[in-house]
């Protein structure tokens, strides 16, 4: 529904190449305290080998805010309700007592991803790049979601060095007044790619 803005971060679609998703996930274990939250959909960068909430768009330049992917959700031991199996995990989690913290993420590096942008993205924009936006790290704690946006004012840029490669559009005829989502609504749900050497394992440079 691209009418309304709802951002909800990125969702796997499919593998580049029409493939199936299947939603293989790897388990990343969180040893070190967070203060900014995991949020379903999360673009999720690595400091010092765990994984850790990206703070703005990413690059090429590999960095902090490199991805390795995206968050799918997390497990842990809490001291109060036992296991817990949840779409977020919460800043500050293992100072409140979160052991055994484990994050999915869906890593790998060829994914077509649904984004909402914050203003409309038109059919001519395909093959362009763009940058993320939002509420990086900073989701909704109701639903689980992220926030993260794709900037579309950034897709008429043409900068080399941006986030994402705008690969198709989602088209969907209006299952209710309001409800479909088409090029150039007013918010767009745009279909992505991540910008080769964005991803940090297809990035060369030693950091």
């Amino acid at each position: 529904m691209s009418q309304i803005a709802g951002p909800y971060g990125l969702r796997v679609v499919k593998l580049l190449g029409d493939l199936p998703f299947s939603a293989g996930m790897h388990s990343y274990p969180l040893t070190a305290n967070q203060t900014k939250g995991f949020f379903f959909g999360d673009p999720v960068g690595l400091i010092g080998g765990l994984p850790a909430p990206i703070s703005a768009t990413p690059t090429t330049t590999l960095s902090a805010n490199s991805p390795i992917g995206v968050f799918m959700g997390a497990e842990w031991q809490d001291p109060i309700r036992g296991f817990v199996n949840a779409q977020y995990f919460p800043a500050n989690g293992i100072t409140a007592g979160a052991t055994k913290v484990k994050l999915k993420i869906m890593d790998y590096p060829w994914l077509v991803m649904q984004v909402q942008a914050d203003g409309p993205v038109t059919i001519d924009k395909i093959g362009m790049n763009a940058q993320l936006g939002g509420g990086f790290g900073a989701g909704s704690i109701t639903t689980g979601d992220s926030l993260v946006t794709l900037v579309a004012a950034s897709a008429a840029t043409a900068v080399a060095t941006s986030a994402v490669r705008i690969y198709d559009f989602v088209v969907n005829a209006a299952p209710s007044p309001g409800a479909s989502s088409m090029p150039g609504d007013a918010f767009t749900d745009v279909l992505v790619v991540w910008n080769f050497g964005v991803h940090r394992f297809l990035n060369g440079g030693a950091q």
